[in-house]
């Protein structure tokens, strides 16, 4: 049967099953490629369980970030510690400023219990609750703040397309 070019959707016409068929076809498919979700969770179950994530650490992440208002030196980064030996690190975490994007191992305090409080003591948060590879420094979402008060059109997608062109990384999807 010969299709013109742009009604290829007049011939899926869910009445005569030939949707059902291409289902059908498509799981064949992926049963021989070995390709299965087992996560059957929804997104609103995974924002969720996020959201459940930062709600737990709040109270602390509030201290660490009062902390790191009293360590400020006015740049809008805390006056840089010596780590003590065997002292336990954050090791290998992406930090990204406006200007800058690095790699680095941020040391524990004592009272640290979440990554994400190690990361707002050193001035940077992390872009998940439970384990971040990528922080933002704090000065940054205090810039991002400070354009969106004035221009309320510039939004975090913009912020993010920003950082992605300053520090030459391609914008995925999920950034």
């Amino acid at each position: 049967m010969f299709v013109a070019p742009g009604e290829e959707a007049f011939t899926l016409s869910h009445e005569g099953g030939e949707h059902k068929a291409f289902e059908d076809l498509a799981w064949q498919v992926a049963d021989m490629h070995g390709i299965r979700y087992a996560d059957s969770r929804t997104w609103h179950d995974r924002i969720e369980l996020q959201t459940d994530h930062w709600t737990l650490q709040m109270d602390r992440l509030v201290n660490a970030y009062l902390d790191y208002c009293y360590r400020d030196m006015g740049d809008g980064l805390p006056a840089p510690e010596e780590s003590k030996n065997g002292a336990q690190c954050l090791t290998d975490t992406e930090l990204v400023d406006l200007f800058t994007r690095r790699r680095a191992t941020l040391p524990y305090k004592p009272h640290h219990l979440y990554p994400n409080e190690v990361l707002i003591y050193h001035g940077y948060i992390g872009c998940s609750p439970i384990l971040p590879t990528v922080a933002v420094s704090l000065r940054t979402l205090a810039t991002y703040h400070q354009i969106h008060c004035i221009c309320p059109w510039f939004s975090i997608q913009a912020q993010c397309k920003l950082l992605c062109h300053l520090h030459d990384v391609h914008l995925h999807s999920f950034l």
